[in-house]
């Protein structure tokens, strides 16, 4: 019996008794495909198999076995070559995918009575969580609908949106309570009221243990009803609570150009105040002292120089007798004493304006109530110091408070050191040299500053600076450099006196443009020239930040104040601004700068 004819190519085409074969093997594949829906069933359910069928599956699977053989072995007999049969990929399904979710309305009805109940027990229940956690679970369980229904590459997606859900649900679950609803109701019936604050919203300050925070309408001038408020918190609770007035730049919601809302906080004492002093900072505190005395010094030694004979200063000024242990030619016969005497004189007189600063702060503070921890001053070479940085450790009452604090140590250092500059003008007018215990200067460092050049060219003449080398007064050189320092510390910027000063006269979003822009001049060189770089990064690294440090946020200050608040600023722009020099001190320098 033939049972397959050739092809034209030489292959066997299948006859009627091999398409029986191939009908032979439809109860195989039929037989595989329902004992993978078993599989799946017994995977998906709670029932197990029995003994007798789990035997039963073993003898079909054997007998399947068997037949295939066979008819591998009938194939080879007949020489029949198979075509490819169309493979069906029977796709293994994810269990993602055949994952059905159900969640009915009644299951989160019942989370979010247990997690009301739960915060109730805890004495921090309030609407705004239970909203939370029962729109969160909404989102998961839609978020897992999505999934289940999804393909792979969807999938994936899926899963990273279901577990930033769940991690969102454990913020709300795990995150600090507010007070609880007792409290809340004896604030509303015996702090707030028609009268003063009418209450529409409460919720808790993220973050923070038994804390509240209360939106509303003001009933009457925002200053005199918080100050009403803060007397009655303090009235029924002592100290263990403090009101502040701040403004809510986000929220829920919100509109991109909508102002900031006004909100009341109430908050444990423990929590508003800033961390008090350690004793690991009044160690930093003296050893920044000391390098500060260190740099002042080398100010001192670097202004005198001039004052070496000149044959040592030739020698010096050679990098082959660096590293020389000879002693220099020139001082054999040099009397160093005065030389000391005069470096000394300097180094003092360059940090006598920033202990005036000191001080001003602190008298200021003890006027206002304030607490302030130790002073960390910033050495620098070039200037003896940078300033300091003078942290709060209590709340500025408002902005008037903070604009008085970092006005008065602004202040005191720019009269100290304009005292001293007029000062030592007035010595170095007198004329001399170095036995008149002046010093020599190259007279192109007067060009650091726009407004202390043009005082010193007024002061000293102009013949006097068309010469390389002026004879100075050492006061004139200690209040050159506080006035920059001062200057330097007045630029609107972070959390420098200036930077407090933007604040409270105009606002954070005045404060972040007028940083902006001075941290442009900063990186150009435009504002400091050579100091720029060092102390744009000092600042960047440990100033950057805006004071929070505030009760009311909100109350502005007085128009003479902000007037006060632009004239600093333009008078720190005056000072560090390069001057442009003139025909005759281009000439004396060798012609303009490559860059004209």
């Amino acid at each position: 019996m033939q049972l397959g004819a050739r092809r034209t190519d030489g292959r066997l085409c299948p006859s009627s008794s091999a398409r029986l074969v191939s009908k032979l093997r439809t109860p195989v594949a039929h037989y595989s495909w329902t004992v993978v829906v078993k599989n799946r069933r017994l995977t998906r359910g709670s029932a197990t198999s029995s003994e007798a069928e789990s035997s039963k599956q073993e003898e079909q699977a054997k007998e399947n076995d068997r037949i295939q053989q066979t008819l591998a072995d009938l194939d080879a007999l007949l020489g029949i070559e198979e075509e490819p049969e169309e493979v069906i990929e029977t796709k293994t399904e994810d269990p993602v995918q055949s994952m059905t979710v159900e969640i009915s309305p009644e299951v989160l009805r019942v989370i979010a009575e247990a997690e009301s109940r739960r915060a109730e027990n805890a004495g921090a229940s309030s609407p705004e969580v239970q909203k939370k956690v029962t729109d969160s679970i909404g989102r998961i369980v839609e978020q897992a609908r999505k999934l289940s229904e999804s393909g792979k590459e969807e999938g994936t997606a899926g899963e990273a949106a279901v577990r930033k859900e769940f991690e969102n649900l454990l913020t709300v679950l795990t995150s600090p309570r507010g007070m609880s609803q007792e409290a809340i109701k004896e604030f509303k019936d015996k702090v707030f009221g028609p009268n003063t604050f009418w209450v529409t919203e409460t919720d808790a300050v993220p973050g923070i243990e038994d804390s509240l925070v209360v939106r509303g309408n003001f009933r009457g001038p925002k200053e005199k009803v918080f100050t009403e408020i803060c007397e009655s918190v303090q009235k029924l609770h002592g100290d263990k609570y403090i009101v502040k007035l701040v403004e809510e730049r986000e929220w829920e919601g919100m509109d991109p150009m909508s102002e900031p809302r006004i909100a009341l906080q109430i908050v444990p004492t423990e929590s508003a105040m800033p961390p008090q002093t350690a004793g690991w900072q009044r160690g930093a505190a003296a050893v920044t002292l000391a390098l500060t005395f260190a740099s002042a010094l080398q100010l001192g030694l670097a202004a005198n120089v001039g004052l070496l004979p000149k044959e040592t200063l030739q020698w010096l000024a050679n990098p082959a007798n660096i590293n020389s242990e000879m002693l220099p030619p020139g001082l054999e016969n040099f009397d160093p004493l005065p030389w000391v005497q005069s470096a000394l004189a300097v180094g003092g007189a360059a940090l006598l304006p920033q202990l005036a600063h000191e001080l001003g702060h602190a008298i200021t503070a003890g006027i206002k109530g304030i607490k302030i921890g130790p002073s960390f001053l910033i050495p620098n070479g070039q200037l003896g110091t940078f300033g300091s940085i003078t942290q709060l450790k209590s709340l500025a009452k408002n902005k008037t408070d903070l604009f008085d604090f970092a006005l008065s140590g602004l202040g005191a250092g720019f009269i100290t050191s304009l005292v001293m500059f007029t000062a030592g003008l007035l010595a170095s007018h007198a004329g001399g040299g170095a036995d008149a215990g002046l010093l020599p200067v190259p007279s192109a460092l007067f060009q650091g500053s726009l407004m202390l050049g043009g005082l010193a060219k007024l002061a000293l003449g102009a013949d006097a600076m068309a010469k390389t080398t002026v004879y100075v007064s050492p006061l004139m050189v200690g209040g050159w450099c506080g006035l920059v320092a001062t200057a330097l510390n007045s630029l609107p910027v972070g959390n420098l006196d200036g930077g407090r000063v933007m604040l409270a006269a105009y606002g954070r979003d005045v404060l972040a443009f007028a940083s902006l822009v001075s941290y442009i001049g900063l990186g150009l060189g435009l504002l400091g020239s050579s100091l720029s770089l060092p102390f744009g990064l000092y600042v960047l690294i440990c100033q950057r930040e805006a004071e929070r440090n505030l009760q009311d946020e909100v109350s502005g200050i007085s128009e003479n104040r902000k007037v006060v608040a632009l004239g600093m600023a333009a008078l720190a722009i005056l000072v560090l601004l390069p001057a442009f020099p003139d025909a005759t001190e281009l000439a004396l320098m060798g012609g303009p700068p490559d860059f004209l």
